[in-house]
Order: structure tokens, then C-alpha cells, then sequence
């Protein structure tokens, strides 16, 4: 994507012909309606973009899998001192990234809708308040839909954007009061959407899902044929009566309902077609190949299929360090460029981090193993486990006392040490003479 150029007057829209200027287009085809916004259509007939790819039930939990996931995770400000990183929560950024990122919301529902956007639209992007120093005092989540990177006549990076704000019109933000975060993208500005790089996909879900949908609402139950005795010849004009009959008897709630039939008339009840039995199956794969798109483990999204103890943990495992990490770096990189304080020519002193142990809390065993390992090996004192468990620390010395093994030690104190001489022989009785010999 190519950004835009402001002058002194915004570019004229791209002129595309109108489809629903054409006669021959139905108003219901909504392949037609792809014009009115940033949609494509599909080979499917489908048209795909962020509002019909989420009434896809696949897609709509994996960008809810994705965001809530985020959005309950710990986000840590952290002060950088010479020992180490220590907790900062005296700092107001604290209260702004954890707390309430502004007067409206809650940090989970800011974070929510974050990776939300990001999910489904390739880009998030919030509006920086600053106070007249200049320090952030609120985030507020900016349409993804409407807003947009742009080039100002001076060459800098800014962001048109339109909202309830404006009345909505058009203004422009500078580059330094968004907090954008894109996905994958060709010039690094404009992250890719995951919808319209898969649409072919999508739109054969979407397809997959409009005809289950009307093979079991057009489907009476159970489906067959009604055939009149020899000699009996039903009107023209009965034939529509005796199958709004017989659908007002089956379908719906009325499934399985007994039915009488008259006139020596009988039912004869056939299978299903196997062309379409086959479609099941291709919801199942569509699902994993949809999950694959968002890099969802299938079992987070009501998929059951080869699963076992072991492989749902590793996917677990592979979950946060292979979608959960990608996404979390991208945040936390953005937040300390544009949020956090720092003097010409160095560094901030505080970063932040999300803290990835409480996707582990579930994990009794991880649990347990991390803190008996760090206490054999002197890694942590007894308040440092208790406090991974969830639990106050002691207000005693030897609470904050490391332990180490005393079966090992330094190998150079080893190496130093003094050879130890050989004792002297000790005198046995029959070594001794007898005087009185």
C-alpha cells in the first residue's frame, strides 16, 4: 500500500464503476455491494472483508482467542537499574498501561480491542493525550477502518483519521500521538490484513457455511419421496398443497413428528446425497486452515480431532512462544518508542514486558518444578516462590535467604587447594616392644 501524499487538498477518491448502476445486477447480490467499501469479491461469489470474514465462526473465535489471551496478561513497567530490571508502580505510566489506559476503559478492554484490530485488520491504532509537558496521560483506540498512514508536504508521517470527534471530518495526527502497530507489511507502516490476504479461503468458508445453512433449513426430516397408488393422479393444483403440508409437518421443531398420510399415499425415505455429506468434512478442514491463518491451535477453538495430553500441552507451549511472542514484542516496542521518557542520545530507564508466567498458572506441574528447581539451585529465596505461587511474602530474614547445594562448589577452589600430605602410619600393638622382654 502506498501512502498518500497530503497537498493542500485531500486526493480524489478512485472512480470505479457503480455496479448497481447496471440494470442486470441484482440489489440482492452482494457481490455488487463490495463497491461501497474495501471488500473483495471471492471465486466463491462470496464477498469478503473485516465485517462478513468475522460472521465466520472460525474467524471470529480466533480473533477473540487472540485478544482475550493478550488482554489478561500482566503488562509490567520496568525500571533498569545496574543489578537487574526492578517493578515500577509508582511511576503514572504504570497506572495508564495497567490500570486505565483513559477515563472509559479498563486496561483488559483497551488491550481487547487492541489485538482485536490488529487481528482482524492487520493495524491498531490509538491516539496518544498528552499533557501540556508533553507526558501521555490517555490512549484512546482509533477506528482501524478509518484511519490511515499519510505523507504531510513536509515529508513526515502523520495519520488522517475520521471519528465522532469531528462530526466526521477528516483530521490529521502526528505521528508522535499514535500508537501504531501494524502486522507483516511491505514498507513496515501499513501492516497486511489477514482477511484480504485470505479471502479466497474465507470466502470458501463463507460459501461452505451459506449452503449447510440451507441444506438443513431446505432439508425436511426425514427427506423423501411421497408416491400415490396406481390410478390415483394427484392435480396439478394439489401437488403444492401436499408439500406445504408436508414441510409445515417436518421442518423446523417438527422434526421426527409422526405424519399420516391419505389416500393409499406412501414414503418412500432416501439417504443423503454423498456429494453432500462430503461438505462436513470440508468445514472441518476449512476450520484448521483458517486456524493456521491466525496460528490458533484448533483445540482453543472447539476442535477436538487427534488430540492427547501431550500434544495439546506442547501446542500450548507453541501457542506463546510462536503467536502470543510475535504480537507481544510488536506492543511493547511501540510503547516504549512512543510512551516512554528519555533525554537526547540515550536511552528510557523503563521498559515493559507482559508477563507470560500467568499463561502457566493453569500448570500446577510447570508450577512446581520452577520453583523447586530455583530453590535447590539458589535461584530463589522462599518470598521469590511464594510470590510466583500467588501468595504473600514472609516477613522473615530467612524468607529472603538463598539456599545452595553443598554437594558442589567452585572448581578453581579445587585447584588451589594444598595437596594433602599422607598421614603418618599409626603404631600397632605389634609394633611396640615389650620392655619386660
Amino acid at each position: 500500500m502506498k501512502l498518500t501524499a497530503l497537498n493542500l487538498q485531500l486526493p480524489p477518491p478512485e472512480k470505479r464503476g457503480n455496479p448497481l448502476d447496471n440494470p442486470s445486477v441484482s440489489l440482492n447480490d452482494f457481490a455488487a455491494w463490495e463497491w461501497f467499501g474495501d471488500s473483495r469479491s471471492t471465486d466463491s461469489g462470496e464477498v469478503i472483508n473485516d465485517h462478513t470474514a468475522l460472521k465466520i465462526s472460525t474467524v471470529y473465535a480466533c480473533c477473540r482467542v487472540l485478544s482475550e489471551s493478550v488482554a489478561s496478561l500482566p503488562l509490567r513497567l520496568m525500571r533498569i537499574t545496574p543489578t537487574g530490571l526492578v517493578r515500577e508502580v509508582d511511576d503514572p505510566l504504570f497506572h495508564l498501561l495497567s490500570v486505565s489506559p483513559n477515563v472509559e476503559m479498563t486496561s483488559y478492554i483497551y488491550w481487547e480491542s487492541v489485538v482485536f484490530s490488529l487481528s482482524l485488520t492487520g493495524n491498531s491504532y490509538s491516539e496518544i493525550e498528552r499533557s501540556g509537558d508533553g507526558a501521555p496521560i490517555g490512549l484512546w483506540p482509533l477506528n482501524s477502518r478509518l484511519t490511515r498512514p499519510v505523507r504531510l508536504p513536509n515529508g513526515e508521517l502523520a495519520f488522517e483519521t475520521e471519528d465522532g470527534m469531528t462530526g466526521g471530518h477528516k483530521r490529521i495526527i502526528k505521528a508522535a500521538n499514535v500508537l501504531h502497530i501494524p502486522l507483516m507489511s511491505h514498507d513496515g507502516i501499513v501492516g497486511l490484513s489477514p482477511i484480504m490476504q485470505s479471502a479466497r479461503a474465507l470466502g470458501l468458508a463463507a460459501a461452505s457455511e451459506k449452503y449447510g445453512s440451507r441444506l438443513f433449513a431446505n432439508n425436511a426430516t426425514p427427506s423423501g419421496i411421497i408416491t400415490l397408488p396406481t390410478g390415483v393422479k394427484a392435480r396439478p393444483e394439489d401437488k403444492p398443497k401436499m408439500r406445504a403440508d408436508w414441510e409445515s409437518q417436518q421442518l423446523a421443531g417438527n422434526q421426527h413428528r409422526v405424519n399420516i398420510l391419505d389416500q393409499g399415499a406412501t414414503f418412500t425415505p432416501l439417504s443423503i446425497n454423498p456429494d453432500e455429506a462430503q461438505f462436513l468434512e470440508t468445514r472441518v478442514h476449512q476450520r484448521s486452515e483458517i486456524a493456521a491463518i491466525f496460528r490458533v491451535p484448533v483445540h482453543m477453538i472447539g476442535s477436538e480431532q487427534k488430540l492427547s495430553n501431550s500434544n495439546v500441552e506442547q501446542m500450548n507451549l507453541a501457542f506463546i512462544t510462536d503467536t502470543l511472542r510475535p504480537i507481544l514484542c510488536r506492543i511493547e516496542a511501540q510503547i516504549v518508542a512512543k510512551l516512554m521518557p528519555r533525554q537526547a542520545g540515550k536511552n528510557s530507564v523503563l521498559t515493559v514486558h507482559f508477563d507470560l508466567s500467568e499463561r502457566q498458572r493453569g500448570d500446577s506441574t510447570a508450577i512446581a518444578q520452577t520453583v523447586s528447581t530455583g530453590r535447590q539451585w539458589g535461584a530463589l529465596t522462599a518470598n521469590e516462590a511464594r510470590l510466583l505461587l500467588g501468595r504473600p511474602a514472609l516477613n522473615e530474614p530467612a524468607a529472603d535467604v538463598l539456599m545452595y547445594p553443598v554437594n558442589m562448589q567452585n572448581i578453581q577452589r579445587l585447584l588451589d587447594a594444598p595437596v594433602p600430605t599422607a598421614p603418618a602410619p599409626v603404631a600397632t600393638t605389634k609394633d611396640v616392644t615389650n620392655v619386660n622382654e
